[in-house]
């Protein structure tokens, strides 16, 4: 009696003469490892679980991959940053992957430049407010209780602040490259 084969099986049988190139494999081990870094790294940024854990999670990698998945980590942390909300929580993992000198370096080049951002900030919400108030009075509408408030939910100013928050990234990664820092 002839074998009922399983798709699977079918599927196997003609697929076995395909493997993947060295770049292809090359490309699904980064993969991997940036998924097996990301996992524990979004548990801790959600706050289920310390630094320690995501730092013990690190060394588990395989000795080989534990400088990329600590780079890898730390890119990612770098794209969290928010120049607007509080970073202690990433900070903090960064001092468990490079230590006390690492944190200080990133709070080096951090703060200034979180400064710098919510100074611009004023200044661009002051400026939006003058134009409001001008196209308002342009319109015929004056007076003492009017006020000209920026709206968040404007497309346009959204889209200017994403573009002021990229640029403050950005600016932390181009900090942190500078040997000097």
């Amino acid at each position: 009696m002839a074998k009922i084969k399983s798709t699977l099986d079918l599927i196997m049988e003609k697929t076995k003469h395909l493997s993947l190139n060295t770049e292809e494999k090359d490309a699904l081990e980064q993969q991997q490892l940036r998924q097996r870094v990301q996992a524990p790294l979004v548990r801790y940024l959600k706050g289920e679980r310390d630094a320690n854990h995501l730092a013990h999670e690190l060394n588990l990698l395989p000795p080989e991959t534990i400088e990329e998945g600590k780079r890898i980590c730390l890119g990612l942390l770098m794209d969290r940053l928010s120049p607007q909300e509080d970073n202690g929580r990433i900070l903090a993992a960064v001092e468990k992957i490079l230590g006390e000198a690492g944190h200080e370096r990133w709070e080096k080049v951090l703060a200034p430049l979180q400064r710098q951002f919510l100074d611009g900030l004023k200044q661009a919400r002051e400026a939006a407010a003058d134009r409001c108030r001008e196209a308002l009075a342009a319109a015929g509408l004056k007076g003492p209780a009017l006020l000209a408030r920026v709206d968040e939910q404007d497309p346009t100013w959204k889209e200017k602040q994403e573009t002021r928050i990229q640029a403050f990234r950005a600016s932390v990664k181009t900090g942190l490259q500078d040997p000097q820092m």
